[in-house]
């Protein structure tokens, strides 16, 4: 009969490499949280380990989660991210858009089996990621498309569409990151706890819309800059985690430490990402505490740093805002290959590392209801001064409110539910390409704006043995 939990794990680990897994900008590109349960307390977990997801907050707290030898969890959660762009530009035109494609599905899987008293293995897999789509094409009075009436004598621009240089009348990204994390904890003794996680990673991107960055001086190659199709890119790092409890159980630490994630290059995006198309994925680390006030009440909080400024093609500086006639701000001066995009000095989004906070409440009513509320909150990783490239990248939302329940229907299986509100926010700030009356300079104040807002709802299925 031991042979059953094996294979129900294995099942549970194949079918998170099949299932597609995307996720959405919240704390930049990552998710708060992983798992209903995280997801309704703040997105906290590296002291406080709850269900099969675990080990995405911290390895070492799977030997905590509830069970007697194995737990599967199987989840989805709709999400919904309206976006919106303004652009006050002479030469690109003044845009201001809604981006399309605004419902998608979050899947998330993670199973965990008790292999003794002292080792507890599992595997979690986790998503991250950013989708905009927005319209660029460039009417006239009555509607018509100018770039395509046959007369080669009009043009004119919108959005990222310069002179009717771009590949596609529709402007966007697509990046999904997917990690599995095979994961092992280690009871040292009843007060520690290690843990350490393999990370396997996969991404896929694909770019549209960017074909008049040649003509803009951006890019050194008509190649691999857009309308490339997906790309495929896979990689590797590890986590390490550790956890110590205190005062009866009643008080536990956390630690968890992410490596940076090493991804083979996008060849079909080599020259639009810097480093020849490096995107790998940044390192993070986070402290947790979880306290148990009585039987009923817990409370938990994380602070977790992710470093998305050890990244060029994302954290490389955009366009230069006070002086648009030498726009590398890393390059004065000079236009050598490794200034343009694609190059180790090419421009990117500007992003800068953010440190986020998570605070969460668990209530068990009973042996069959709990429930859950939390807040999260990070800065934005983008600068007032780098709203050009992040037109198509509004990581803006800053402030999050979550709730969630579970109802237990007997004591092997858990359902679970999250709601999750990011609250609008927008970033505003000049950009290279001014209004007219600023040519040669930075237009004061603002004339450029992204914005996005998020709600999400989930639902979570578990199984224990």
């Amino acid at each position: 009969m031991k042979s059953l939990p094996k294979k129900a794990l294995a099942v549970a680990v194949a079918a998170g490499i099949a299932f597609p897994m995307s996720a959405f900008a919240t704390n930049g590109y990552f998710l708060e949280g992983f798992g209903a349960k995280s997801r309704g307390m703040g997105g906290v977990g590296v002291a406080y380990g709850t269900d099969a997801l675990a080990a995405a907050a911290n390895p070492a707290t799977m030997a905590d989660v509830e069970m007697n030898t194995m737990r599967i969890d199987v989840g989805g959660e709709f999400f919904n991210p309206p976006r919106a762009m303004r652009h006050d530009s002479a030469a690109l035109g003044n845009t201001a858009e809604k981006s399309g494609s605004n419902l998608f599905l979050i899947p998330s899987m993670g199973g965990i089996y008790k292999f003794n008293r002292k080792i507890t293995v599992g595997m979690a897999a986790i998503g991250a990621g950013f989708n905009t789509r927005y319209d660029q094409t460039v009417r006239d009075a009555n509607g018509v498309d100018i770039c395509n009436d046959g007369d080669p004598g009009t043009n004119g621009s919108k959005f990222y569409n310069f002179n009717c240089n771009a590949d596609s009348n529709t402007v966007g990204m697509q990046l999904m990151q997917m990690q599995m994390l095979p994961s092992v904890a280690y009871k040292i003794n009843k007060q520690h706890t290690i843990g350490a996680s393999m990370a396997i990673a996969i991404q896929t991107f694909r770019a549209y819309g960017f074909g008049a960055f040649e003509s803009l001086g951006f890019a050194g190659s008509t190649e691999n800059v857009s309308g490339e199709g997906n790309d495929w890119s896979y990689g590797g790092g590890a986590r390490l985690g550790w956890l110590s409890s205190f005062d009866k159980g009643r008080f536990k630490v956390g630690l968890n430490y992410a490596s940076r994630v090493y991804m083979k290059p996008f060849e079909k995006y080599n020259n639009l990402f810097a480093e020849d198309g490096d995107f790998d994925i940044p390192s993070h680390y986070a402290i947790g505490i979880a306290y148990k006030v009585d039987p009923k009440w817990t409370v938990a909080a994380d602070v977790q740093r992710i470093n998305y400024g050890e990244i060029e093609s994302v954290s490389n500086p955009g366009p230069n805002v006070v002086d648009i006639n030498d726009l590398n701000p890393q390059c004065p001066g000079a236009d050598t290959p490794e200034c343009l995009l694609g190059g180790d000095k090419g421009m990117g989004m500007g992003w800068e590392s953010m440190t986020v906070y998570k605070l969460g409440l668990n209530y068990d009513y009973n042996t069959e209801w709990s429930f859950r509320g939390g807040v999260n909150y990070g800065k934005a990783p983008i600068p007032e001064d780098q709203v050009l490239f992040n037109l198509v990248a509004p990581a803006t939302t800053e402030k999050h409110f979550m709730l969630g329940a579970s109802y237990r229907p007997s004591p092997n299986v858990e359902w679970s539910f999250n709601y999750v509100h990011a609250f609008k926010n927008t970033i505003k700030g000049p950009t290279a390409f001014p209004p007219a009356g600023n040519a040669g300079q930075a237009v004061a104040g603002e004339n450029g704006a992204i914005s996005m807002y998020i709600n999400t709802l989930g639902v979570s299925f578990a199984y224990k043995m």
